[in-house]
């Protein structure tokens, strides 16, 4: 995507500070699920764990790169979201009921760098297309 569609694009969500909640929001709720005490859960493989993990960072990245066009301020996303998972994996740490996983840490940088790499597709247009929908939609 060049500059100049990305300076027009980035300025042109009509709802920018509903989509910068809800990714906040989504922010904390990582946060939130990642420190609290789950009960055991039945999983259908092994590594379902690992796949939640990557799921979860790439929908952290995925959003928020549709809110930012400028690859300067996409390549901060991913790194921010990175250390995030750092960061959580080590207050895991602290916790008497959960622990550091390097594994984890390698499945939320994965999603997270997948994310970033749709973002040079049409993938990065599917929320400012929903943005002007609603838009209209409230017109």
């Amino acid at each position: 995507m060049d500059f100049l569609l990305a300076e027009r694009l980035e300025n042109t969500m009509h709802f920018q500070r509903l989509w910068q909640l809800l990714g906040i929001v989504y922010i904390a709720t990582i946060l939130i699920v990642s420190l609290v005490r789950i009960p055991d859960i039945n999983q259908s493989f092994s590594y379902t764990d690992k796949v939640i993990h990557f799921v979860s960072y790439f929908i952290l990245v995925g959003w928020f790169v549709q809110l930012y066009y400028k690859f300067a301020s996409r390549l901060r996303i991913l790194l921010a979201a990175i250390l995030f998972g750092m960061v959580i994996e080590f207050l895991q740490e602290m916790t008497a009921y959960r622990s550091f996983d390097y594994v984890d840490q390698i499945a939320n940088s994965l999603g997270a760098f997948c994310a970033f790499l749709l973002a040079k597709t049409d993938f990065d247009t599917l929320l400012g297309r929903f943005d002007l929908w609603l838009y209209r939609l409230k017109q």
